[in-house]
């Protein structure tokens, strides 16, 4: 074997016991998983929010809400977004959101500075009433 043709392998190996390694560490820091979800949970939101049109209503009744959970508050922090519930896109802008909540309380349990021994109200916030109004879905004021 060359001097040359040994050495060329050495990139490789070295990548493989890196990636190995990490593999077998879980794949890096509590932080760093918190971080990766929470991005993840934020980019589903602004999908569930780009997928869920609020136009155009005939009735209340065709309206509802999507919840979101914040993945870096420190007790569960829920916001709501009304949409169309007939429109085209409703069921995926559904999916989105509950796939946003699952990536938020994942992120929450990774987050190294989360107090663990907080105590958090229990429950939460109740949905807003909704109206159609002006053909447009809307939380009341």
């Amino acid at each position: 074997m060359s001097p040359k043709s040994a050495f060329s392998s050495v990139p490789v190996m070295l990548a493989t016991l890196i990636l190995g390694c990490l593999a077998g560490c879980g794949g890096g820091s509590e932080g760093e998983d918190f971080q990766s979800k929470a991005a993840q949970a934020n980019a589903k939101e602004a999908e569930a929010k780009a997928l869920a049109t609020d136009t155009p209503c005939q009735s209340t009744s065709q309206c509802g809400t999507l919840m979101f959970i914040s993945p870096t508050a420190q007790c569960t922090s829920v916001s709501y977004h009304p949409y169309l519930l007939v429109s085209p896109t409703a069921a995926a802008a559904s999916s989105a959101a509950a796939k946003q909540r699952e990536l938020a309380l994942e992120a929450k349990s990774a987050d190294p500075a989360q107090d663990k021994n907080l105590a958090c109200p229990q429950g939460l916030p109740a949905s807003p009433e909704l109206t159609c109004s002006a053909s447009k879905c809307q939380a009341v004021q």
